[in-house]
Protein backbone atom coordinates (compact mmCIF):
# COMPACT_ATOMS: atom_id res chain seq x y z
CA UNK A 1 0.00 0.00 0.00
CA UNK A 2 1.28 3.47 -1.06
CA UNK A 3 1.68 6.12 1.85
CA UNK A 4 1.04 9.53 0.19
CA UNK A 5 1.99 12.14 2.84
CA UNK A 6 -0.25 14.74 1.19
CA UNK A 7 1.45 18.10 3.22
CA UNK A 8 5.08 17.34 1.41
CA UNK A 9 5.58 19.94 -0.82
CA UNK A 10 6.97 18.65 -4.00
CA UNK A 11 10.69 20.60 -3.19
CA UNK A 12 10.63 18.49 0.26
CA UNK A 13 9.97 15.13 -1.51
CA UNK A 14 12.94 15.38 -3.92
CA UNK A 15 14.75 16.54 -1.27
CA UNK A 16 13.71 13.69 1.26
CA UNK A 17 14.49 10.85 -1.76
CA UNK A 18 17.42 12.43 -3.05
CA UNK A 19 19.18 12.47 0.63
CA UNK A 20 18.21 9.14 1.59
CA UNK A 21 19.88 7.31 -1.87
CA UNK A 22 23.38 7.72 -1.03
CA UNK A 23 25.22 7.17 -4.20
CA UNK A 24 22.93 9.76 -5.71
CA UNK A 25 23.57 12.01 -3.16
CA UNK A 26 27.39 11.62 -3.56
CA UNK A 27 27.39 12.16 -7.41
CA UNK A 28 24.90 15.36 -7.24
CA UNK A 29 27.61 16.28 -4.68
CA UNK A 30 30.43 16.04 -6.85
CA UNK A 31 28.20 17.27 -9.96
CA UNK A 32 28.42 14.31 -11.99
CA UNK A 33 24.45 13.89 -12.44
CA UNK A 34 22.36 14.47 -15.20
CA UNK A 35 19.29 16.43 -13.83
CA UNK A 36 16.68 15.14 -16.19
CA UNK A 37 17.93 11.72 -16.23
CA UNK A 38 17.52 11.86 -12.68
CA UNK A 39 14.04 13.74 -12.75
CA UNK A 40 12.75 10.81 -14.45
CA UNK A 41 13.97 8.43 -12.49
CA UNK A 42 12.44 9.54 -9.05
CA UNK A 43 9.51 11.26 -10.55
CA UNK A 44 6.79 7.99 -9.19
CA UNK A 45 8.96 8.55 -6.20
CA UNK A 46 7.93 11.87 -5.58
CA UNK A 47 4.36 10.98 -6.73
CA UNK A 48 4.33 8.06 -4.09
CA UNK A 49 5.71 10.80 -1.28
CA UNK A 50 3.68 13.67 -2.21
CA UNK A 51 0.80 12.57 -3.35
CA UNK A 52 1.50 14.81 -6.33
CA UNK A 53 2.12 14.36 -10.17
CA UNK A 54 4.69 16.66 -11.12
CA UNK A 55 6.36 17.53 -14.46
CA UNK A 56 9.97 16.43 -15.87
CA UNK A 57 10.75 19.91 -16.23
CA UNK A 58 9.35 20.91 -12.36
CA UNK A 59 11.52 18.31 -10.63
CA UNK A 60 14.58 19.27 -12.64
CA UNK A 61 14.25 22.90 -11.29
CA UNK A 62 13.71 21.01 -7.40
CA UNK A 63 16.79 18.96 -8.44
CA UNK A 64 19.00 22.05 -9.19
CA UNK A 65 17.87 24.03 -6.36
CA UNK A 66 18.83 20.76 -4.36
CA UNK A 67 22.22 20.51 -5.64
CA UNK A 68 22.88 24.34 -5.09
CA UNK A 69 22.44 23.78 -1.46
CA UNK A 70 24.85 21.11 -1.68
CA UNK A 71 27.50 23.44 -3.31
CA UNK A 72 27.19 25.61 -0.03
CA UNK A 73 27.44 22.39 2.42
CA UNK A 74 30.93 21.74 2.96
CA UNK A 75 32.26 19.20 4.91
CA UNK A 76 33.95 20.04 8.67
CA UNK A 77 36.95 22.52 8.42
CA UNK A 78 39.48 19.59 9.08
CA UNK A 79 41.85 22.45 10.44
CA UNK A 80 39.36 23.21 13.35
CA UNK A 81 38.24 19.82 13.81
CA UNK A 82 40.97 17.68 13.99
CA UNK A 83 43.13 19.96 15.81
CA UNK A 84 45.21 18.33 18.71
CA UNK A 85 43.82 15.01 17.42
CA UNK A 86 45.63 11.69 18.02
CA UNK A 87 45.92 8.43 15.71
CA UNK A 88 47.55 5.25 16.24
CA UNK A 89 47.42 2.36 14.12
CA UNK A 90 47.77 -1.35 15.21
CA UNK A 91 48.09 -4.26 13.30
CA UNK A 92 47.92 -7.91 13.75
CA UNK A 93 44.29 -7.20 14.70
CA UNK A 94 41.65 -9.81 15.34
CA UNK A 95 37.54 -8.84 14.99
CA UNK A 96 36.07 -11.33 16.56
CA UNK A 97 32.12 -11.66 16.57
CA UNK A 98 30.48 -13.77 19.52
CA UNK A 99 26.40 -14.89 19.09
CA UNK A 100 24.68 -15.08 22.26
CA UNK A 101 21.63 -14.26 23.25
CA UNK A 102 22.16 -10.40 25.26
CA UNK A 103 21.01 -12.09 28.72
CA UNK A 104 24.72 -13.69 28.37
CA UNK A 105 26.30 -10.57 27.88
CA UNK A 106 27.52 -10.02 30.93
CA UNK A 107 29.14 -13.25 31.74
CA UNK A 108 31.34 -12.67 28.49
CA UNK A 109 32.30 -9.62 30.09
CA UNK A 110 33.21 -11.04 33.43
CA UNK A 111 35.27 -13.57 31.77
CA UNK A 112 37.06 -11.08 30.36
CA UNK A 113 37.67 -9.46 33.40
CA UNK A 114 39.36 -12.39 34.69
CA UNK A 115 41.90 -12.76 32.75
CA UNK A 116 42.53 -9.07 31.59
CA UNK A 117 45.47 -8.94 33.71
CA UNK A 118 47.45 -11.45 31.55
CA UNK A 119 46.33 -9.63 28.41
CA UNK A 120 48.55 -7.22 26.79
CA UNK A 121 45.53 -4.58 26.76
CA UNK A 122 41.92 -4.60 27.58
CA UNK A 123 39.86 -5.65 24.68
CA UNK A 124 37.37 -3.06 22.89
CA UNK A 125 34.07 -4.28 23.67
CA UNK A 126 30.96 -3.64 21.64
CA UNK A 127 27.60 -4.62 22.65
CA UNK A 128 25.42 -5.19 19.61
CA UNK A 129 21.53 -6.63 19.45
CA UNK A 130 21.87 -10.05 19.21
CA UNK A 131 26.17 -9.72 19.36
CA UNK A 132 29.18 -8.82 21.25
CA UNK A 133 32.20 -7.80 19.06
CA UNK A 134 35.54 -7.87 20.44
CA UNK A 135 38.17 -5.99 19.17
CA UNK A 136 42.29 -7.54 20.58
CA UNK A 137 45.69 -8.35 19.15
CA UNK A 138 45.92 -11.47 17.76
CA UNK A 139 48.08 -12.85 20.50
CA UNK A 140 45.53 -12.36 23.08
CA UNK A 141 42.72 -13.86 21.28
CA UNK A 142 45.23 -16.95 20.97
CA UNK A 143 44.99 -16.51 24.56
CA UNK A 144 41.21 -16.19 25.04
CA UNK A 145 40.15 -18.43 22.68
CA UNK A 146 41.82 -21.37 25.11
CA UNK A 147 40.44 -20.18 28.01
CA UNK A 148 36.32 -18.77 27.08
CA UNK A 149 33.91 -20.85 25.89
CA UNK A 150 31.89 -18.61 24.24
CA UNK A 151 35.23 -18.04 21.77
CA UNK A 152 34.87 -21.63 20.67
CA UNK A 153 31.82 -21.07 18.11
CA UNK A 154 33.03 -17.17 17.36
CA UNK A 155 33.62 -15.63 14.02
CA UNK A 156 37.22 -14.59 13.91
CA UNK A 157 38.30 -11.58 10.95
CA UNK A 158 42.09 -12.28 11.07
CA UNK A 159 44.64 -10.00 9.33
CA UNK A 160 43.05 -6.78 10.08
CA UNK A 161 44.03 -3.82 11.09
CA UNK A 162 42.77 -1.17 14.24
CA UNK A 163 42.93 2.58 13.39
CA UNK A 164 41.86 4.80 16.74
CA UNK A 165 41.35 8.29 16.11
CA UNK A 166 41.36 10.54 19.94
CA UNK A 167 39.70 13.75 18.57
CA UNK A 168 39.77 16.76 21.05
CA UNK A 169 37.04 17.96 23.29
CA UNK A 170 36.53 20.98 20.80
CA UNK A 171 36.11 18.20 18.22
CA UNK A 172 33.81 16.04 19.78
CA UNK A 173 30.23 17.67 19.35
CA UNK A 174 30.60 18.98 16.04
CA UNK A 175 28.36 17.81 13.69
CA UNK A 176 29.19 15.40 10.78
CA UNK A 177 32.54 14.59 11.67
CA UNK A 178 32.09 10.71 11.64
CA UNK A 179 30.39 10.33 8.07
CA UNK A 180 33.44 13.00 7.36
CA UNK A 181 36.34 10.55 8.00
CA UNK A 182 34.82 7.60 6.86
CA UNK A 183 33.58 9.09 3.08
CA UNK A 184 37.43 10.36 3.50
CA UNK A 185 39.21 7.25 4.12
CA UNK A 186 36.55 5.36 1.10
CA UNK A 187 37.44 8.07 -1.23
CA UNK A 188 40.87 6.88 -1.03
CA UNK A 189 40.58 3.41 -1.31
CA UNK A 190 40.09 2.38 2.13
CA UNK A 191 37.73 -0.37 3.10
CA UNK A 192 36.63 -0.03 6.59
CA UNK A 193 35.43 -3.61 7.95
CA UNK A 194 33.94 -2.12 11.13
CA UNK A 195 33.53 1.45 12.77
CA UNK A 196 32.53 2.35 16.34
CA UNK A 197 31.98 6.46 16.28
CA UNK A 198 31.89 8.04 19.87
CA UNK A 199 32.37 11.13 20.96
CA UNK A 200 36.28 11.05 22.15
CA UNK A 201 37.33 8.11 20.18
CA UNK A 202 36.50 6.57 16.52
CA UNK A 203 37.78 3.23 16.22
CA UNK A 204 37.86 1.47 12.70
CA UNK A 205 38.97 -1.88 11.62
CA UNK A 206 40.23 -2.25 8.19
CA UNK A 207 42.32 -4.54 6.05
CA UNK A 208 45.67 -5.08 7.62
CA UNK A 209 47.05 -3.72 3.88
CA UNK A 210 44.88 -0.62 4.55
CA UNK A 211 46.02 0.42 7.92
CA UNK A 212 49.39 2.68 6.85
CA UNK A 213 47.39 4.28 4.24
CA UNK A 214 44.29 5.10 6.78
CA UNK A 215 46.81 6.10 9.11
CA UNK A 216 48.43 8.36 6.20
CA UNK A 217 45.32 10.01 5.04
CA UNK A 218 44.36 10.92 8.49
CA UNK A 219 47.84 11.98 9.63
CA UNK A 220 47.37 14.51 6.69
CA UNK A 221 43.76 15.96 7.79
CA UNK A 222 45.29 16.18 10.90
CA UNK A 223 48.74 18.22 10.01
CA UNK A 224 46.17 20.53 7.95
CA UNK A 225 46.94 22.29 4.29
CA UNK A 226 50.24 23.92 5.95
CA UNK A 227 52.07 21.35 6.59
CA UNK A 228 50.92 18.78 3.66
CA UNK A 229 52.39 21.77 1.48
Amino acid sequence: MTIHRNNTSLPEAVREILTRNYPVYQCLKMKLMNFRSLAEFIQPQVQQLSGKEASINTLVVAIKRFSDTLANDKTPDTSRVLKDARISLSSGIVDVTIRVPRNQFSTIVRELSDIAGELSEFPHIFPLSNSIKLILPAEDYALVHGKMGHLKEAAAQTNVAKVILNLSPHAEMNPGIASYITELLFRNGVNILDAFLGYGDIIMVVDDKDGPLAYDVLQREIQGPKLRE
